[in-house]
């Protein structure tokens, strides 16, 4: 039986109850939980459709010593977890595996979203710390990798990932999961269809020690419309779905299939509007993204001006988080009005609106078991 991610149990912790019901809403929080933080806008390979092509022809990256002084700054505004993402790939930053230590070391969780290439530079470091380490391969060979993940440097990198991942799967402390996004000529760049690899690519994964095979539908953000489903054939949509209905057979008490919140809309060829009622993205007040090129509200909104609330190459994490630019753009971020896309935490935002109501006596508390909320 294939899993949906459930994000909103996650808010029903101590520490986020607390700091729903410790903030003023009139005024938002005194800094997120979360924060998602791209260490480099440098990538090593070359996907044909990135969705962060515009920010990594940039090859913007924080100093080494800013990286550092951001690893505290996270501390003493309280958040409670990283995740390393981009933009680039955060494991290219020649000071990630420092800023790993000092987090792990201070009690901050670490997720990794990678490429999986430069794992083995840090490999008893993301052992130790890292909650979660999700590889995006899209991939059960070489072959299709190299059509779909290029490197730059014109070298296939599948075997070594593959390496990586099955050595990391021997000492890993938290868990590792394979990314396939689904991919067919209608994302256009010259991509071509990998769904022939989607139950041999899960096969490996498991192979490889994984513990857990996540199947993810392709956005677009052709004509400024940000974070739209890509619109693939329904006959290739059929394929696609015969082929996750094998995923099924290969689960077991440690290894788990979970399916993309969104992935049933793409199989059936729709994206739905989503509308909200709400004009406050409370969300945003808990989860942040830090990028070289700017501070911005969400990962939706990466590179976009109008979303960006500061610079934190030359201001604090505490400057960004009070200053008026971050609260004019929370205002002009109306989610009723700029955010009519799929957003994976809308229903997050539906029940902290309802848990701010609540008296806290009337909340289910469970105990700490994930912070990524």
């Amino acid at each position: 039986m294939s899993h949906k991610m459930n994000i909103l149990d996650k808010l029903h912790q101590p520490f986020v109850v607390e700091k729903i019901k410790g903030t003023d809403w009139s005024k938002g929080t005194s800094g997120p939980l979360i924060v998602e933080l791209d260490t480099t806008e440098a990538c090593n390979l070359a996907c044909p459709g990135c969705i962060s092509e515009d920010l990594v022809s940039n090859n913007g990256s924080f100093s080494n010593e800013r990286l550092l002084e951001l690893g505290s700054e996270f501390k003493e505004i309280g958040v409670k977890a990283v995740i390393l993402i981009g933009g680039g790939e955060p494991l290219a930053h020649p000071s990630v595996g420092k800023l790993m230590d000092y987090l792990g070391q201070n009690d901050i969780h670490i997720g990794i979203t990678t490429n999986g290439y430069f794992i083995d530079r840090y490999m008893d470091t993301i052992a130790e710390y890292s909650s979660w380490t999700r590889v995006s391969v899209d991939a059960a060979s070489a072959e299709t990798f190299d059509k779909l993940r290029p490197g730059k440097d014109g070298q296939s990198k599948f075997d070594h990932i593959i390496d990586n991942m099955r050595q990391l799967g021997k000492i890993k402390k938290g868990k590792m999961g394979f990314s396939f996004l689904v991919r067919t000529e209608s994302d256009g760049f010259g991509i071509q269809s990998n769904i022939d690899d989607i139950y041999s690519a899960a096969k490996l994964a498991k192979e490889i020690g994984c513990d857990y095979f996540e199947v993810k539908p392709s956005y677009s953000y052709a004509g400024g419309v940000a974070h739209a489903l890509v619109k693939h054939s329904p006959e290739r949509m059929q394929e696609a779905r015969r082929e996750i209905a094998k995923l099924n057979d290969l689960e077991d008490d440690n290894f788990r299939i979970i399916k993309a919140i969104n992935l049933e809309d793409s199989l059936n060829c729709v994206d739905r509007k989503q509308s909200k009622n709400y004009h406050r993205c409370v969300v945003a007040d808990l989860r942040t993204l830090v990028c070289p090129s700017g501070v911005f509200i969400c990962p939706y909104w990466r590179g976009k001006e109008k979303f960006k609330i500061g610079d934190a190459k030359i201001s604090s994490m505490q400057e960004i988080w009070n200053s008026e630019l971050r609260k004019s753009v929370m205002e002009f971020a109306d989610p009723s009005v700029v955010c009519d896309f799929h957003c994976l935490r809308d229903e997050s935002n539906k029940m902290i609106y309802d848990m701010i109501g609540t008296s806290i006596d009337d909340i289910n508390i469970v105990e700490e078991y994930d912070r990524f909320i």
